[in-house]
């Protein structure tokens, strides 16, 4: 209803810059969630990434979750995404339930195909197995969390009477939220009931219309928090300076997006000359039209007017806010930030 608190979470991807320290990076990041547990943040989301260090150095999120579990009390910890078509299935329900225990109960369990090829190539897994190495992989997950035995043949992937252990102190399972970037996962989300989020930088904004519009026609009762909206956030005092300090990290970043997204698709046989609208719009989009269409980065009254703005075009209750895109922002910079949109920001933020 109109008036409900908005929920905060942070967002972490974990690239890595030339000349970028790989443990002070997980130093970092498990020092912000740290903070963010102190001062209120209701959920912190890591990425699971692999081979290419300058897109993330964050393969294992669940390790990652487990030292941050252990330093926290009460922020919830989310995969933002697992990447169910790489993983086996068991292994993978094994340790989404020890983090589940270890955090008493915090996890959250986003779940995505993938789209990145290196991903696919290392693991030897073809990009056109995805979707059903994600269905089969979901359904044994659920499977192992319950009481009963796994007991499943696929295409993919089969087990005789498995008795998974442990299982999550969540019942039945950690609160499932997949990441929508097409019509068709949106209507899966819908369909399942699960949670969902997005992003305007993998999403043209009308499209992010149509899709959270269905999603909601879809769910007329769900809470705004089922629908959640991932995009850099940066706040400073002074709006020039906030976009000052966050300018290097985000444009850094949008260069590592637009190069990975430019070898899959001359990997796919794509022609460079005429590319997806969504890669050209990235690749060419300057840093002024990047802040306009894919973040909220100013002062606190700009920040605040930008994702009420949003939450009520979009529908959205739950923002996963990346609070340093690129991984250049220094750590002191971005928990300054962090502190400041907590005081400023997200009490006057409603849905």
């Amino acid at each position: 209803m109109p008036g409900e608190r908005a929920e905060f979470g942070l967002f972490f991807q974990l690239p890595q810059a030339d000349g970028q320290d790989v443990p002070q990076r997980y130093r970092d990041t498990i020092a912000q969630i740290v903070h963010a547990d102190r001062i209120g943040w209701d959920a912190a989301w890591l990425a699971e990434m692999h081979f290419v260090r300058e897109f993330s150095v964050l393969p294992s999120p669940m390790v990652a979750m487990a030292a941050a579990a252990a330093q926290t009390e009460h922020i919830r910890l989310g995969t933002g995404v697992a990447l169910l078509p790489l993983v086996d299935p068991i292994r993978a329900a094994e340790d989404a339930a020890t983090v589940d225990v270890i955090s008493g109960g915090r996890l959250e369990y986003g779940i995505g195909r993938g789209a990145i090829s290196e991903h696919f190539s290392g693991f030897n897994v073809s990009m056109g197995d995805r979707a059903i190495r994600f269905n089969e992989a979901l359904t044994v997950i659920q499977q192992a969390w319950s009481d009963k035995p796994v007991n499943f043949e696929g295409e993919h992937f089969s087990y005789r009477d498995v008795q998974v252990v442990p299982k999550p102190i969540q019942r039945p399972g950690p609160p499932l939220r997949m990441a929508a970037n097409s019509d068709e996962s949106f209507a899966r989300a819908a369909n399942e009931g699960w949670r969902v989020f997005a992003s305007p930088i993998t999403a043209f904004n009308d499209e992010l219309d149509s899709r959270f519009t269905m999603y909601h026609g879809a769910r007329p009762h769900a809470p705004a928090t089922d629908a959640g909206l991932l995009l850099p956030v940066h706040v400073h005092e002074s709006s020039e300076t906030a976009r000052a300090e966050a300018r290097g990290s985000l444009m850094s970043y949008m260069k590592v997006v637009t190069d990975t997204g430019m070898r899959g698709w001359l990997r796919r046989g794509g022609d460079p000359d005429e590319l997806p609208p969504l890669l050209a719009r990235n690749r060419n989009a300057s840093y002024e039209e990047i802040l306009d269409s894919m973040c909220a980065i100013g002062d606190p009254d700009e920040v605040t007017r930008k994702l009420s703005a949003l939450g009520a075009r979009y529908g959205v209750g739950h923002f996963l806010t990346w609070c340093n895109a690129g991984g250049v922002i220094p750590h002191e910079q971005v928990t300054r930030s962090m502190s400041l949109f907590m005081q400023e920001c997200a009490p006057n933020i409603r849905v």
